[in-house]
């Protein structure tokens, strides 16, 4: 499958083409089945490697990637078992796209954004209305999380699982980005939007998401170790041919090669125990998914460094990886977003209060 995924990496990240008939291809071959494996409590080391191993290949195909673990991962750890047991098969064999619409919600809940989404309560659920921004791996059918805020009470806030193209809602495609065209980013439009009661994940929202958003950041690691793997591929094919003049940069190939073998066992290590809520195992979620970014930005620098001025062709494979190194910077929680989280993190929710 690596080797699909390589070989649709140009058409994703240039012409925008959503990876969909590969993505499904890796669900049928398992990629997303981690969550559901054995009847045991699912672990993220699994996912984890696989996100890593495609995002190797392509970030955009492991951001979807991450999406659809992302979306099993909330549906793994609500205490709705009749919208799991229904919805998260086809999620984990992917027959059906998901991803999240968490970043908005994220941001305001540290105060840093208001809500975009506003819920009315009605019999057997929600009328919600807005638009919710920067969802990605999505197309008519598939199925996202996000969160909404009461209307008469911004402080009750209610999780859901919503449907592209139930009755009032549309999606429209997000601005032409410089990278990631091929994600399917989208903003979803809510118009008295009836979010039923079978579709809610957790109400009120926090104590999902204080169990449940360590394990998506931790995640998002594996688009980190995929992107720092193929930039060390790079500076060892650069370095074979231009080894005089390489030599003598600070740092080299084998030096983020055991960078990166570091961090994939400090990540092991916090996978053990994903549903820790101590404020001490957030923290060491947030430095670690901040050590995984600085590592990929120094590791695509380094691999453009190397290359020199080959680097800034068009459709150069080095120009893709420093666009992706920036993307896994500056994705929700961003580099920004994680530096202000661990200076004023609260005690009782994993974002600052």
């Amino acid at each position: 499958m690596d080797a699909e995924v390589a070989k649709a990496a140009k058409r994703v990240d240039e012409d925008g083409v959503h990876p969909v008939e590969v993505l499904g291809r890796l669900g049928l071959a398992g990629a997303f089945r981690s969550h559901i494996e054995g009847g045991k409590q699912p672990g993220l080391d699994i996912a984890i490697a696989t996100t890593a191993a495609i995002s190797e290949a392509c970030l955009t195909t492991g951001f979807c990637t991450w999406c659809q673990h992302s979306a099993a991962w909330l549906l793994v750890n609500s205490d709705n078992v009749e919208l799991c047991s229904r919805l998260l098969p086809d999620v984990a064999n992917g027959t059906v796209m998901a991803g999240v619409g968490l970043a908005n919600p994220v941001k305001a809940m540290s105060g840093t954004e208001q809500f975009k989404l506003r819920a009315e309560p009605v019999s057997g659920g929600y009328l919600v209305s807005g638009a919710q921004p920067w969802i990605s791996n999505m197309d008519e059918g598939h199925w996202f999380a996000t969160v909404f805020a009461h209307v008469a009470d911004p402080s009750h806030r209610i999780m859901a699982m919503v449907r592209c193209g139930q009755p009032g809602v549309t999606i429209r495609p997000n601005v032409h980005m410089t990278s990631m065209r091929g994600s399917a980013t989208v903003t979803a439009l809510f118009k008295e939007a009836f979010i039923p009661t079978g579709q809610v994940l957790a109400d009120p929202a926090e104590d999902l998401l204080a169990r449940a958003y360590p394990g998506i950041v931790l995640l998002q690691t594996g688009m980190a170790l995929g992107v720092i793997g193929a930039s060390v591929a790079m500076m060892r094919e650069f370095d074979a041919g231009q080894s005089e003049s390489n030599r003598y940069l600070p740092r080299h190939p084998d030096d983020f090669a055991a960078d990166r073998d570091q961090l994939r066992d400090r990540i092991t290590r916090l996978t053990e125990t994903p549903l820790d809520d101590s404020p001490g195992y957030l923290r060491s979620v947030f430095e670690t998914r901040f050590k995984a970014s600085e590592l990929t930005l120094a590791a695509t620098r380094m691999a453009m460094l190397r290359a020199g001025l080959p680097a800034f062709m068009q459709g150069s494979p080095v120009d893709r990886r420093m666009r992706e190194g920036n993307f896994v910077a500056t994705i929700t929680p961003s580099m920004r977003f994680l530096v202000r989280a661990l200076a004023t993190m609260g005690r009782r929710t994993p974002w600052p209060t």
